[in-house]
């Protein structure tokens, strides 16, 4: 229904179904029955329902429009409405838009929502039980004093104010109150921050859990559940009571003096005031407490409390044992305090009675500590100033301490360092023990005793004039001038022991010790695993380790020492001789840089050696592996059978005294001593040099790429194949054998040559005389080099000449081969084998053996009428045959026996008795274009088949 004109007290009722009225743009006044929507105009509508509904829908629009709900039970939604009124019932208000006006809902259990998005600016009569808020910024202030209400106003910034009454009130989602004059018992539900004024009056605030942040001013009286609360004063707390519950909790206290109790709270910062607090719990480890300036007083409860300390001037601890650190320096006069702990500042602590099984820690800072009167037993750290009176105290001494004044006074004192490091005077103390702390004693007269120091890092000065002392539990030992006899009855670990000037003699007597050493001339060592550090050079010292694996570290200048008993040695710079006294296996030594010596001892030595220039054995059969390369070492070995291994490549090493080497991965060049005879070298991967010494020298090498012979008769065998070695074995009578498997080498300064049973690639240069050359089974290739050679041949199946007058013969066991002659005046002889013999340019004399020879020739200047070829006992009747290859046309070849060419064009050949020349006319103009010397051939064998034209 849509009314067009105003209502002036109107009675409006629908009647049953969803009804719906609309108002006009007037001021109305109207009684409304049956309509489930209503809406007004831009007018101030008053509207008053007369019966309870159920969802019903109200926006009365403009104006300032009031709504007057029945009496029962209301559900409504309502909209621009400034003034809503409920009746006897238990009413639902819901807002749609923002409310900024009253609303009071009468008798009941009534509820108002406020569910637009926008905040409300609202006056709340105190009969509403419940009011929600929504996601905006909630302003919401009760006419009078509110009794269990509860109001939950959600997101936003939401401020809530009560009246001066004394007010009772549940709420959550609040971020700023404030309260009135009276009593009041305000409420938190769950977490809560912001800023809270409960304003005058004997008021309680109740936190819920879950932990707050909040600034709370004119509470009384202060509670919280379970969660880290973090409070702050607004004003002095004056008699009150603050307990927070669970959890961490923290309470800044206001400036002006603080008189209260306090309970469940971890951390309290005080202000500028004189504060005066009574603990009504115990104080967990981690607890907290600065009250800041003023004079001000702690009280512990009983039952043991720990906490940290600033700021108090007077504390006063409970019945049970009380653990205190005390922060920020200053002076504080304590009594029944069991534990006690200072701060980095300096501290000036007082006790009034006697502690008993206590603990005084005053941390950094120059502290001092003044025992009460009686017998005092306790723990003492901290503290540069120790003072006690006439009672027998018991002191233990924890921590460090530098230059500090210890009076224990009149009694028999007893005085235990433990921890440190502790450098102190000492006064009125009657018994003195080291034990877990770091002492730095010195002894100003010598002792012939025992000095026990038990743990931590101590230091032990012994006086000048020679000391007879066995020491326990020190770590770092001085000696005098005088000749010292120290020994060590404990484990040692990290120790350091300097005997300074004299004749001066360091036992171990422990197993396993690791110390470092310094002016100690002789050294004895324990049956266990002992590691030696000599931090400055060992002069000709005697050091004998005994038993276990056993360790020295030498340093960086330059040491002399003999060893005996020492499995590893490491040595850093300097010049070192290092003298094995009895022979060992297993050792391993590490001289480091610098030029250094080993030399070992007589008997079977089984060793590492690492940065070793010089290596010299003894009798023994000695087994040295180089753990690191020598760019210029020498090994000597000695007698014996010996064995050098290399684990490293790019060694240079000279080598005498050793069997058996075995090279690296790398590049190694090893020199032989003159006249080594027996040795085996391998030398591995790597292109590797062996050099031969002076003299006679019979080596088996594998592996290696070249080797260079001296003056001396050597006999090089390679114990298998290699591929692009060279050997120049220079003068004497030098002999090579070639390994097993296909070899490719190029050899020079050498007289004679085996080969293998596999296809053998050898190259021949830089000879003198002839070579013997016997390649063996296989497919061998036989390459001269320039300069002329001489060889003779055997097992060779295929034989290059160089560019000098080569003489090649093949020995008459001797298989097929092919014999090439190149350039130069060869001389080329065959052997019992149907051979190819290529001479080549020059003018080369030729012997083909036995066998059915093939005589191959590519160009007519191979054998020219002015330089002819010589072949001997050329016979085509025992199938020897000229071959060529590319010169003329063969198929016009006609023989003219002893008559003259006809120059009739054509090839023509004709032999001269008389010169025993063979002459060949190649263009048929009756010139010879080709000639050669055959003596003792016999013409009347010769026809056209002993000729091959190709």
């Amino acid at each position: 229904m849509t009314v067009t004109g105003a209502l002036a007290d109107a009675i409006v009722d629908l009647g049953t179904g969803a009804d719906r009225l609309l108002l006009a743009n007037a001021a109305n006044s109207l009684f409304v029955l049956g309509t489930e929507t209503l809406t007004g105009g831009t007018g101030s509508d008053t509207v008053a329902l007369l019966a309870p509904v159920t969802d019903m829908w109200v926006d009365l629009k403009g104006g300032r429009d009031h709504l007057t709900l029945a009496d029962g039970t209301n559900v409504v939604t309502v909209a621009a409405i400034e003034t809503v009124i409920g009746g006897s019932g238990d009413d639902q208000v819901f807002t749609a838009t923002r409310l900024a006006g009253y609303v009071s809902l009468g008798a009941g259990l009534d509820r108002l929502t406020f569910t637009a998005g926008a905040g409300n600016t609202v006056t709340l009569a105190a009969d509403i039980e419940t009011v929600i808020g929504g996601k905006g910024i909630d302003e919401v202030t009760f006419t009078g004093p509110t009794v269990g209400t509860r109001i939950d106003l959600g997101a936003g910034t939401d401020r809530v104010a009560l009246s001066d009454e004394a007010d009772r009130l549940v709420m959550l989602g609040v971020e700023e109150f404030l309260a009135g004059g009276g009593d009041d018992v305000i409420e938190v539900e769950g977490a809560a921050s912001g800023t809270y004024d409960l304003g005058a009056g004997a008021d309680l605030l109740a936190l819920g859990e879950g932990g707050s942040v909040l600034t709370v001013t004119g509470a009384e009286t202060i509670t919280a559940g379970a969660g880290a609360d973090d409070i702050r004063l607004g004003t002095a707390l004056a008699g009150g009571r603050i307990a927070l519950g669970g959890g961490a909790d923290r309470l800044v206290l206001a400036d002006g003096g603080n008189h209260g109790r306090l309970a469940g709270i971890e951390t309290v910062t005080g202000g500028a005031g004189a504060d005066l607090l009574v603990l009504e719990d115990r104080l967990m480890a981690g607890a907290q407490f600065d009250l800041g300036g003023g004079a001000d007083s702690l009280a512990l409860a009983d039952g043991g409390n720990a906490l940290v300390l600033r700021g108090v001037e007077t504390l006063t601890g409970g019945a049970g044992s009380d653990v205190v650190s005390f922060l920020g320096g200053g002076s504080l006069v304590a009594s029944g305090i069991e534990t006690l702990r200072g701060s980095g500042a300096a501290d000036a602590v007082t006790l009034l009675s006697p502690v008993v099984g206590g603990l005084v820690d005053l941390g950094g800072g120059t502290d001092s500590l003044v025992l009460g009167p009686g017998n005092n037993s306790l723990l003492v750290g901290g503290t540069e100033t120790l003072a006690a009176g006439a009672g027998a105290d018991d002191v233990t001494l924890f921590g460090a301490i530098s230059d500090g004044l210890i009076d224990l006074g009149g009694g028999a004192d007893r005085l235990t360092i433990r921890g440190g490091p502790v450098t102190a005077r000492l006064l009125g103390v009657e018994t003195l023990e080291g034990g877990g702390g770091d002492e730095d004693l010195t002894l100003l007269t010598p002792i012939a005793g025992r000095v026990h120091l038990y743990g931590g890092q101590d230091r032990l000065r012994l006086a000048d004039g020679g000391n007879a002392v066995t020491v326990l539990g020190v770590e770092t030992l001085i000696g005098g001038a005088g000749a010292d006899a120290v020994e060590l009855s404990l484990l040692a670990r990290d120790a350091f022991v300097d005997l300074g000037a004299g004749v001066d003699r360091l036992t171990l007597s422990t197993v396993g010790s690791i110390l470092t050493v310094a002016g100690v001339e002789e050294l004895h060592g324990s049956d266990g695993h002992d590691v030696i550090t000599f931090a400055g050079a060992a002069q000709d010292a005697l050091i004998s380790l005994g038993g276990g694996y056993d360790r020295l570290i030498l340093g960086d200048a330059a040491d002399g020492v003999r060893l005996r008993g020492v499995e590893l040695v490491a040595s850093g710079g300097g010049d070192d001789t290092v003298t094995l006294l009895d022979a060992g296996t297993g050792l391993n030594l590490n001289l480091g840089l610098g030029r250094d010596r080993l030399v070992l001892a007589e008997g079977t030595n089984l060793l590492t050696a690492a940065f070793a220039e010089t290596i010299i054995g003894a009798a023994g059969d000695d087994a040295v592996t180089l753990g690191s390369a020598m760019s210029a070492g020498l090994v000597d070995l000695g007698a014996g059978v010996d064995r050098l291994v290399l684990t490293r490549g790019g060694n240079r090493i000279a080598v005498s005294g050793v069997e058996l080497v075995l090279g690296s991965d790398g590049a190694d060049t090893i020199e032989l001593a003159a006249g080594t005879t027996g040795a085996v070298l391998h030398f591995g991967a790597g292109t590797d040099h062996l050099l031969l010494g002076g003299g006679t020298n019979l080596v088996t090498v594998s592996d290696v790429e070249r080797i260079t012979g001296g003056g001396g008769d050597d006999w090089v065998v390679m114990a298998r194949g290699s591929a692009g070695m060279v050997i120049d074995l220079g003068a004497g009578n030098d002999r090579v054998v070639l390994g097993q498997g296909a070899n490719i080498a190029s050899i020079a300064g050498v007289e004679a040559v085996f080969g293998s049973a596999a296809s053998d690639q050898v190259t021949l240069a830089g000879v003198e005389g002839t070579v013997a050359v016997a390649l063996g089974d296989g497919m061998d290739v036989l390459t001269l080099g320039d300069g002329g050679v001489r060889v003779l041949a055997t097992g060779v199946e295929r034989i290059r000449g160089g560019t000098g007058d080569d003489v090649i013969t093949l020995s008459a066991a001797s298989g097929r081969a092919v014999i090439e002659g190149g350039a130069g005046n060869d001389t080329l002889t065959g052997g019992s084998g149907a051979d190819e013999i290529f001479g080549g340019a020059g003018r080369d004399y030729l012997v083909g053996g036995a066998g059915a020879d093939l005589f191959i020739y590519t160009a007519a200047s191979q054998s020219s009428v002015a330089a002819p070829d010589t072949i001997v006992n050329f016979n085509p009747l025992e199938g020897d045959m000229l071959a060529f290859a590319g010169i003329g046309d063969g198929n016009s070849f006609r023989w003219r026996g002893a008559f003259a060419f006809t120059g009739e064009g054509g090839v023509e050949g004709r032999f001269d008795e008389a010169t025993k020349t063979l002459r060949i006319d190649l263009d048929g103009d009756g010139q010879a274009d080709m000639a050669f010397l055959l003596p003792g051939f016999p013409p009347d064998g010769f026809d056209g088949h002993s000729v091959i034209w190709a």
